[in-house]
């Protein structure tokens, strides 16, 4: 959605990537959202199961954002979800993305202490999130909790011991969800937590799921495989050359998931060099995340 970002995370490729391209950076032009719901609402549905809206940046730093997730949701119907780092969340940008019908709001926030949060989440105060979604849940509860509330937690050195107080803590404060995530390695970018999982890889190389899951628009309109894929390596079309179904059924895909079923990645460098898949689970495996965006889809379930 957006290659802006107000954080400099340390786990984040964001300052070594996107922050380098200066005035160069992007917000999804509108008109480009808007062909891609007509795509969704022609021929996506009901294959299309959500619209996640997150990207190379912070998404709510797109001044068109809850417009656009308010037509997403008017014209389909299909559950929406916003992922964000929380800090930019006001009154009246909680009641905006409501409005707009964002079904799932997904505050990535990696630490239970204050310090933690400001070594991995630099520039940005936790006393600052707390208050920020303390009040998304005082909003949402006060229509009656039409949304869902997640806050997610990506295991690393700097917050080592802290998973378990985190979610006591968010499961407490009244989240519906609390995700705890195995850090990766961003498609193999950054080398030295590549070098880690590739020194712990199983002999067995499995399939990655991607190919079969999800399909990525960057905020530029260029289309990859790859939600890790900072660096546009694996992208297979431009929303403004082909649908996003011609793209999907394109030979691009096929030979992609071709080479992931029989273990040939020879032709497919961007996926050999990634060491990933050992922590992306598929549907029975573990907690995916698809399966909890299933999950939400019966409102009454309250999960962690």
């Amino acid at each position: 959605m957006s290659e802006f970002c107000n954080l400099a995370c340390v786990h984040c490729p964001y300052e070594i990537v996107t922050k380098l391209k200066g005035a160069q950076r992007k917000n999804l032009d509108p008109d480009l959202h808007t062909k891609i719901v007509s795509e969704i609402v022609e021929e996506g549905m009901p294959h299309c199961r959500f619209v996640r809206y997150t990207g190379d940046g912070e998404p709510t730093l797109h001044p068109k954002l809850p417009q656009m997730i308010a037509d997403l949701k008017n014209r389909t119907g299909i559950q929406t979800n916003l992922t964000t780092n929380g800090l930019l969340m006001t009154q009246a940008r909680a009641e905006a993305y409501l409005d707009a019908g964002v079904d799932v709001f997904d505050i990535s926030i990696d630490a239970f202490k204050e310090e933690t949060y400001r070594q991995v989440r630099v520039n940005g105060e936790l006393a600052d999130l707390l208050v920020a979604v303390r009040l998304l849940l005082a909003e949402n509860k006060k229509r009656g909790k039409p949304a869902k509330i997640v806050v997610s937690f990506v295991h690393q050195p700097l917050n080592e011991g802290e998973a378990d107080d985190f979610r006591a803590f968010w499961n407490n404060e009244g989240v519906d969800f609390v995700v705890i995530r195995d850090k990766h390695s961003c498609a193999g970018e950054m080398k030295e937590t590549a070098q880690e999982m590739w020194s712990t890889a199983p002999t067995q190389r499995t399939p990655c799921r991607y190919p079969w899951e999800r399909l990525v628009v960057k905020p530029d309109g260029k289309v990859v495989f790859c939600p890790a894929d900072w660096y546009h390596k694996a992208e297979i079309g431009h929303v403004k050359d082909n649908t996003i179904g011609e793209i999907w059924r394109g030979e691009k895909m096929q030979a992609l998931r071709q080479a992931h079923v029989t273990n040939r990645l020879e032709n497919h460098s961007f996926c050999r060099q990634c060491p990933d898949w050992q922590v992306i689970p598929w549907p029975g495996q573990n907690k995916d995340y698809a399966s909890m965006m299933k999950l939400f889809q019966n409102r009454d379930v309250k999960a962690s």
